[in-house]
This record gives structure tokens, C-alpha cells and sequence, in this order.
């Protein structure tokens, strides 16, 4: 047994510990539990009927090699537990992998198993985390979206009898209203560092301990899954592809995984529980669980037994001597390619308008996009692609403007088109004072993003997160309120267009959560 799990965890802070809370053999096979239809609460059984949802991708899949289930203690503790898994989802910018860096999240697989003593329906929280740092309390991270399900299926009768657990896959329908809405790498830009190219998905068993099931001595928890040696990205290696390497269709060790997704070809994982067997793009294998009430059981990051699998999927077989330490989850979404991140919390809104912008020096415009999930402020963060490249050893100027008016089609301004004035009592201001929080200098990198110089642009180091302060030509000074309405675009220079040229980009309506 490998007592610790140094080479996954550059990337937190958090330690990581052995999980002391429980593993267990998964020696009774999985079943299908059917499809529950959030918008509806209504549940079609038993198999899924994804076919009658229309047309859905899997963007996430890390469902190979599951041997063994986890509870974190959760018979044992006061109140319940949280475990959250991380990996990614591309955007377009990972090495052309990706075809959009909106996902509408439309379904959610998980597995879960349950101990052999008890018929009592179980209930689960599922929460999106669109932006996650792997093995991060989920306090500091911002939920992009949940849901509560009660009456998840429980141990059957012939198990009880059996004497062993009962395991169940559900697929979690959110169509028809309950959709999520993330970005590719977090906050659509691939920065090749998991801390901010990662999302996560929270599973909460029994919470508030309404079920029964805490303090109750009940194994209930998540089906763990992924492959040990397949999951890890090579951090400052961009665009690794998933699924490819070795022998067709099977990656290699570190190649990352995402097999059976719409980017990645299916891998070469020995298929289980239900023909899935894909080890989901850089997975870390680790989690963070949190008892909510902190007594008995410490939040923290954990591993379980072992940690490297050096010789490839299902190579252990049944032996739980080194079982994965990620969950059974996988992740699909609709088609839809220009869908708004919001928060659990709701409210928030963000439309873009003047979209397209005009053309720059690349020959296409700048595209101005912006997410919920900052946790500085407003929780509102810009982010710019597209913009004019370097030239030489110089770098293209660029910061954000905000206006107290939707002004479309604005004025024409030397390439572009300012759209936040025009109208009758249309006013903006800019967001260039100089040492404050309302600076949002940045320069355009060789990709075209710009890249924040004033430490503004929160953990990924791009964009702007957008202050409570609020400085607008001609109106009083002011604080930004929940429910309020601003709109925002971007300026830059762009003189490879011509000497003294610059542009703009499309511009975005801001209701604030």
C-alpha cells in the first residue's frame, strides 16, 4: 500500500490523506436504476431513454474499472458528507480537441452502492462545479448548478438475503428547463494547469440526514472508478489528446483519459458495468470529502489504498489492492453552443449584443464572453479571445469598459463599434485606475487572449473580474447590487491593422446575482 500521493497533488494546497472512512469490494454486479426527470420528478425504469431526450454528447466519462465503493464514514458522523470529483472538459483552444466552449449539461450519470442491511430509499444532492480546483473545499469554489433527488432505489431484498451490497447507476435527465451551463476549461481558455482548467461534480448522500442514514452505521456512498495511471495531466503539455497513443483507440500512461466523449475515441479499458470504460480527461485520483457539521471526521483530500497503476485499466482485476480513487460519473450535454454560466444561487444572467464585432488584424473579431464564478465580489468574470496577435516583442493593449445602457448599434470608433454609447443618457466608464480593483490592463498573448498585468483577472491570470465599485462618467459613484443591470465591452489596440487603429469587441448585459 502507497501511503502517500505525492505526484498528483502539485496542484493543491489541501493535504491528502488516506480515506479512513471505508472502502469496500464491489461483489455484486451494478444495475440500471432507470432515468429520473428532474423538470419533472418523475422517473422512467429501468433502462435509459436518452433516445427520447434528443440529441446529447458525453463530455465527461470516468466510468472504467469499477471494483469498489466508498462511504466516507457516513454511518459514523453527525451530519453528511460531500464528496466532490474533478476533471476536465475541453474548449476549443485545447489543441482543437473541443467544438465548443459552452456546454449545456443535459444529463448525469452517477453509481452509487449501499450496504446490505436496510430498504430505506436513499436521497442525493448533485451539485456543478463549473470552475473547481481538484481537491479543493468547495466553500472557496462557486457552484454553477444542483439538484436534489429523493427516493433513489436501496438495497433489494435478494441482496439483503445474500449478504451483499447492492449497486445502482441512474442516469439524472436535466432537460426541459434544468439544464447547467459551463465553459470548456473552466472559463473557456486552456491554460494547461488543472487549478484552473478543471470543473467538479459534488455528490452529497442523504443530506441534512433526513434519511436516515447518518449516524446509522449504513454504508451509502459513490462507486469509484478511472484508471490510476491514465488520469494525471503533464502539466506545461498542451493539447494532450485524450483517448489515443499505444495500440488504436487505447492512450498511454499520462496521455490523459476522456475515451467515449465526443473528442476522444473509446479506450481499450475492459468494458464493466454496463459496456462504459473510459477513464474521464485528467481525473485526478483523489477527492475532497466534507462532513457538513465537522464532528467525528475531518474535511480534507483523500486517496484510497493505493494510488499508481502502472500496467493500464482493469489490470487488478477484482483485487482492491490499488482501486481508483475518482467516482463514477459521466457527463453529456445538449447541442447547444452559446448557453449563459449562472450560479446555484440564480439571478444572474449574461446576454451578449453588438455580436459579432467587427473584424481586427486576424481577420476575425474579438469575442468578449463572461461566467459566473469568480468568488471575488460580483462573481462575475470577462474573459477575451480572438484579439490581434503580437508583433515582434510587442503586445497588443486591451482593458474593459462598462456603460449604464444597452446602446446598440453604438458609433463607429476607428475599426469598430462602441456599443455602450448612442443612446440619449448613455454613459460608460473605464476600468483603468491604476492600482485599484478597477484596473483591467491586459495584453494579448500569441493566442489571442488577453492576458491580465494588474492581478485582476483572478486565479487563471486572464480577463477581469468585475468589482463591486463602480465608477460611470456622469452618474454618482456606486456599489454593484444584486439584481442590478450593466453592460460591458472590451477596447484594445491593434496597429498591425495600421498605425493608431484599435477595435472592440462584442459587448455583454450583466444582471448581477
Amino acid at each position: 500500500m502507497i501511503a502517500v500521493c505525492s505526484a498528483a497533488l502539485s496542484i493543491s494546497a489541501f493535504g491528502q490523506s488516506e480515506d479512513p472512512m471505508g472502502t469496500f469490494p464491489i461483489t455484486s454486479p451494478a444495475r440500471h436504476a432507470g432515468t429520473f426527470h428532474v423538470s419533472t420528478g418523475t422517473w422512467t425504469r429501468p433502462a435509459s431513454d436518452a433516445a427520447q431526450r434528443g440529441v446529447t454528447e458525453v463530455i465527461y466519462n470516468n466510468t472504467a474499472n469499477t471494483d469498489a465503493f466508498t462511504t466516507h464514514g457516513l454511518g459514523q458522523v453527525t451530519s453528511s458528507f460531500q464528496a466532490i470529483n474533478s476533471g476536465r472538459i475541453p474548449s476549443t483552444g485545447s489543441a482543437g480537441i473541443a467544438n465548443r466552449d459552452n456546454y449545456n449539461i443535459s444529463e448525469i450519470t452517477v453509481g452509487y452502492c449501499i450496504s446490505n442491511n436496510t430498504t430505506q430509499a436513499a436521497s442525493l444532492l448533485v451539485s456543478v462545479y463549473g470552475s473547481y480546483i481538484p481537491c479543493s473545499d468547495p466553500a472557496t469554489n462557486s457552484c454553477s448548478g444542483e439538484f436534489l433527488v429523493g427516493g433513489l432505489p436501496s438495497a433489494t431484498a435478494a441482496n439483503i438475503a445474500a449478504g451483499v451490497e447492492t449497486c445502482w447507476i441512474v442516469d439524472f435527465d436535466l432537460s426541459g428547463g434544468q439544464e447547467i451551463c459551463i465553459l470548456g476549461d473552466a472559463d473557456g481558455i486552456f491554460h494547461s494547469d488543472l487549478d484552473f482548467d478543471s470543473f467538479g461534480v459534488g455528490l452529497e448522500f442523504d443530506p441534512g440526514g433526513v434519511g436516515g442514514y447518518v449516524g446509522s452505521g449504513i454504508n451509502l456512498g459513490p462507486m469509484l472508478a478511472g484508471d490510476r495511471s491514465w488520469t494525471v495531466q503533464t502539466l506545461g503539455v498542451p493539447g494532450q489528446t485524450p483517448g489515443t497513443g499505444g495500440v488504436p483507440g487505447c492512450p498511454v500512461p499520462g496521455a490523459g483519459g476522456g475515451g467515449d466523449t465526443y473528442y476522444g475515441p473509446a479506450e481499450c479499458c475492459t468494458p464493466t458495468l454496463g459496456g462504459d470504460n473510459s477513464s474521464g480527461l485528467d481525473t485526478q485520483d483523489l477527492f475532497w470529502i466534507g462532513d457538513r457539521a465537522s464532528v467525528g471526521v475531518s474535511a480534507g483530500c483523500y486517496f484510497v489504498l493505493g494510488y499508481f497503476n502502472p500496467i493500464g485499466c482493469n489490470a487488478n482485476g477484482g483485487n482492491l489492492a490499488s482501486p481508483p480513487a475518482s467516482m463514477y460519473i459521466k457527463v453529456a450535454a445538449d447541442l447547444t453552443t452559446d448557453c449563459v454560466p449562472q450560479t446555484c444561487a440564480g439571478g444572474g444572467s449574461i446576454v451578449p449584443f453588438c455580436n459579432p464585432a467587427n473584424n481586427n488584424s486576424t481577420g476575425g473579431p474579438a469575442l468578449l464572453s463572461g461566467n459566473f464564478g469568480s468568488l471575488f465580489e460580483t462573481d462575475v468574470h470577462l474573459s477575451v479571445s480572438g484579439g490581434p496577435l503580437p508583433i515582434a516583442a510587442s503586445r497588443m493593449l486591451g482593458y474593459m469598459l462598462v456603460g449604464n445602457q444597452n446602446s446598440a448599434p453604438g458609433i463607429s470608433i476607428s475599426d469598430g463599434q462602441f456599443c455602450l454609447v448612442g443612446n440619449p443618457g448613455a454613459v460608460f466608464g473605464r476600468y483603468n485606475a491604476a492600482g485599484t480593483s478597477r484596473s483591467s490592463f491586459g495584453l494579448f498573448d500569441a493566442n489571442g487572449d488577453l492576458e491580465n498585468v494588474v492581478n485582476t483577472g483572478g486565479r487563471s491570470g486572464y480577463g477581469f473580474d468585475v468589482p463591486y465599485d463602480l465608477v460611470i462618467s456622469g452618474l454618482p459613484a456606486t456599489t454593484i447590487m444584486s439584481g442590478n443591470q450593466y453592460h460591458f465591452q472590451c477596447w484594445y489596440r491593434d496597429t498591425l491593422a495600421g498605425p493608431g487603429h484599435s477595435n472592440f469587441s462584442n459587448a455583454l448585459s450583466v444582471t448581477f446575482p
